[in-house]
């Protein structure tokens, strides 16, 4: 099996950010369920060919948004989410849409850019995209 996430040494966008967008996405997605183990600091950092303090500071800001947990001596694993409240979600997303607009134009995209890959995008999840209760 290949190695969930990837990293891109010439990005702007700092290595634990990568990391952690990555796991977000992966955990979103479903490639990891709540209370599925994660790869571990020494694991992720030497796939990455990264300090091992970068996958802790990723694992950490995880860890303090409540989507890891790290039991000690056992290793990280995906927290089971609480649903919050729709006013969060919707700034959660906002904030999310925001920092990825920001780096699509930092990569030199053009609005229209923008808008025709997050419409593709959107169209890809489409059919995992569920309405909130």
């Amino acid at each position: 099996m290949t190695f969930p996430i990837l990293i891109d040494l010439d990005d702007a966008v700092p290595i634990y950010a990568q990391i952690e967008r990555q796991i977000r996405a992966l955990l979103g997605g479903g490639h990891w369920k709540a209370g599925d183990r994660l790869p571990s600091v020494r694991e992720t950092a030497v796939r990455l060919r990264v300090n091992p303090l970068t996958v802790v500071k990723a694992y950490r800001h995880l860890q303090e948004e409540g989507l890891v947990e790290t039991r000690p001596g056992a290793g990280v694993y995906a927290a089971k989410v609480p649903q919050a409240p729709k006013a969060a979600r919707r700034e959660a997303a906002r904030r999310a849409l925001e920092e990825a607009v920001g780096e699509s134009a930092a990569h030199g995209l053009s609005p229209e850019e923008i808008a025709e890959l997050f419409d593709a995008v959107l169209l890809k999840q489409k059919t995992r995209l569920s309405t909130p209760k």
